[in-house]
């Protein structure tokens, strides 16, 4: 089954490994084992064989899947949502002297890793994403020559919006269909003033230092939904056959909504006029968490266990074994309060044109964030 989510694959690809029961977002689970108790003649052999067929048919559903434990995913998502927008909503070296028109898209994850289940599996915590639209302009087109003290040939102001919506089939493979519908949207608006002015050329120039405040807002929504129809036909060791189909629809949801307001400085320096680089240094105050609800949508099914008729049966006689689907993922995490970061970005500078990626990475802690964009500049 084809599963690394391939909503998020236009701008990076994230793949999740699916390493424990406990972790996974679908499971399905025996609520009995047709009467049997633990030290029933039969127990052991009837349990080991259900619970590893059901084991099967979970780790096919759950495929590329996020799989964190869920309050961890949680958390990790809430994060990785402020990380995603950080290079979106403003500008670190395209010296704009008039406008700026842009586009471009963040993603974030956070990288910590833990080892779950007996397999030692692991996976990483939870990815972000944030499209973006900016607009900027620079106030020394104003009347007044100073805002606050602040000379307006030097300052300058982004808003950034946009809004996206996406269904992705994660999987067509009969009794295993799946599919995640994503819903982003972004804005927010940064102010950016030339603190110190740069000197040098366009061949070989410093850009200064910058300083850059903002308040940035991210949501991204995602739905997870299975429909499951697997068989079960197994033969004990005795000869008793374990048969039935597992069926269900569940579903999960995964919803975050974060703020960050991000203060920064940053400098650049230009090589040949047509590359930039520049690094700076960050501190955000962050709110918002990420909500994870799983709904059942299942009716029980029901597997039989039926004996080959000689007293080696473990079932003796005929059983029913009640299996249920369920979604695993009810839990809430929330946002970081502080968190502090260095970034770095290079910029191609054509005429008008600019092209530029941007890494960003908390100090302290496994978050990281990459942007890249498309921007015109006058």
């Amino acid at each position: 089954m084809k599963k690394s989510l391939a909503l998020l694959a236009a701008i990076t690809a994230f793949t999740f490994c699916a390493p424990d029961a406990k972790a996974q977002i679908f499971s399905i689970r025996a609520l009995n084992y047709g009467g049997l108790n633990p030290g029933d003649p039969g127990y052991s052999t009837i349990k080991n064989l259900v619970d590893t067929e059901l084991q099967k048919i979970q780790d096919e559903i759950n495929d590329g899947l996020p799989s964190a434990p869920p309050e961890r995913l949680m958390e990790g998502m809430a994060n990785s949502s402020v990380f995603a927008g950080k290079g979106v909503g403003t500008d670190y070296a395209s010296n704009m002297k008039v406008m700026l028109l842009g586009v471009g898209a963040g993603v974030g994850a956070d990288l910590a890793k833990s080892e779950t289940g007996e397999n030692g599996k692991k996976t990483i915590s939870g990815v972000g994403i944030a499209p973006g639209l900016i607009i900027g302009a620079n106030l020394g087109f104003m009347d007044t020559a100073r805002i606050l003290g602040m000379d307006t040939n030097r300052l300058n102001v982004f808003l950034n919006f946009a809004s996206y919506n996406h269904k992705q089939n994660l999987s067509d493979k009969p009794g295993e269909e799946s599919d995640a519908k994503l819903d982003m949207m972004a804005f927010g608006g940064h102010v950016r003033y030339d603190w110190i002015k740069g000197n040098g050329s366009k061949l070989l120039g410093w850009g200064g230092l910058k300083f850059n405040f903002g308040y940035q807002y991210n949501k991204t929504n995602i739905l997870f939904n299975s429909r499951l129809n697997k068989e079960v036909n197994e033969t004990t060791s005795s000869g008793d056959l374990v048969s039935g189909d597992v069926q269900g629809n569940p579903e999960a949801a995964i919803n975050v909504a974060t703020h960050s307001i991000p203060i920064s400085l940053s400098t650049d320096i230009q090589l040949l006029y047509i590359l930039s680089l520049y690094t700076g240094v960050g501190v955000d105050y962050s709110w918002g968490e990420a909500r994870g609800k799983g709904n059942l949508n299942a009716e029980q099914s029901t597997l039989n266990c039926s004996g080959p008729g000689t007293g080696g049966s473990v079932c003796g006689t005929p059983r029913d074994i009640d299996v249920q689907a369920s979604a695993n993922i009810d839990s809430t995490g929330k946002v970081n309060p502080f968190t502090y970061r260095g970034f770095a970005g290079v910029q191609i500078n054509l005429p008008f044109i600019r092209i530029f990626g941007q890494v960003d990475k908390s100090l302290g802690s496994d978050l990281v964030g990459a942007t890249a964009g498309l921007r015109f500049v006058y």
